[in-house]
């Protein structure tokens, strides 16, 4: 799956979640930033905390997540 679809399901996630995607992650709640994304300047954009379940979704469900 490519990375912008991953991506645009993150921001998805965080908005549903009800945080700004774009603010940084810092230490929200039960979310927590455990490392540094390589790639990625600190501080990280809050949608970084769903990336991971994010391309999870994308590669259980790529009928779907090719759709998005």
């Amino acid at each position: 799956m490519d990375e912008d679809r991953i991506k645009r399901i993150a921001r998805a996630m965080c908005r549903a979640a009800r945080i700004d995607p774009d603010k940084p992650a810092g230490n929200k709640g039960p979310f927590t930033m455990s490392m540094q994304a390589p790639g990625h300047e600190s501080p990280q954009p809050a949608w970084m905390l769903f990336r991971q379940e994010a391309a999870r979704f994308a590669a259980r469900n790529r009928d779907i997540a090719q759709t998005l």
